[in-house]
């Protein structure tokens, strides 16, 4: 978790909440972290919210109502989690936490590690009221999509040969991603290869229109 900026994780994130048990998960924040929550994405009418005076009570909300299958070892994940962080800062003082700069506090070190580390931004858990969000995955984009010419954008059938006429840009677009995805790369793949797209299907057209005008011009003859 936390290896490096959210816009370099968000995909990779999601994909790992879809191969969970229903394909769901749940975001835990305490009180120190829920104030840095962008309203636009967990204000009371994004998102459902659970609340618990204690880690607690929160997994008992969470198991009642939301299919939480294990509030016990839900709790201890989460005690588990806070341990490591306690003993990862003894000795660092009270560095502050700055969500926009990697700060390596992590939860391993020699006195306690988690087999899946939180290489980043590790803030413990520990100041109720505690808060909850069920969460899945979405879908946005595919890592497929159709092979191209990637100097016209032409459509490369599967028989190795271009489709006249026809281009591909977007999401559509094949080849370009694999297993994560960097926020932003989309607008990026769009302007350059719509660009390129754009180009050759306004060629293609003029050179098209200029055929027509030709054959035609043969027939009146």
């Amino acid at each position: 978790e936390d290896a490096t900026m959210r816009n370099y994780t968000y995909a990779k994130f999601g994909s790992a909440i879809r191969e969970q048990p229903d394909g769901i998960a749940f975001q835990v924040w305490d009180q120190q972290a829920i104030p840095w929550l962008r309203s636009e994405e967990y204000r009371d009418e994004v998102v459902r919210k659970v609340w618990g005076s204690t880690l607690e009570e929160l997994a008992q909300k969470l198991a009642t109502d939301h299919n939480l299958a294990d509030p016990s070892t839900f709790v201890q994940t989460i005690k588990s989690y806070n341990n490591a962080v306690y003993a990862n800062r003894k000795g660092k003082g009270n560095q502050k936490w700055d969500p926009s700069v990697k700060d390596g506090l992590s939860t391993q070190s020699s006195a306690k590690c988690l087999s899946l580390a939180k290489s980043n931004w590790a803030l413990s858990l520990d100041q109720g009221p505690f808060m909850a969000v069920k969460v899945c995955c979405g879908v946005t984009f595919t890592f497929g999509g159709l092979a191209v010419n990637p100097d016209t954008n032409a459509v490369i059938s599967t028989a190795g040969h271009e489709v006249e006429g026809l281009y591909c840009v977007g999401e559509m677009l094949g080849s370009l991603f694999y297993g994560n995805y960097p926020g932003g790369s989309g607008l990026t793949s769009g302007a350059v290869f719509g660009r390129r797209a754009g180009k050759a299907a306004a060629h293609f057209a003029q050179n098209n229109q200029s055929d027509k005008k030709g054959a035609f011009e043969r027939a009146d003859v």
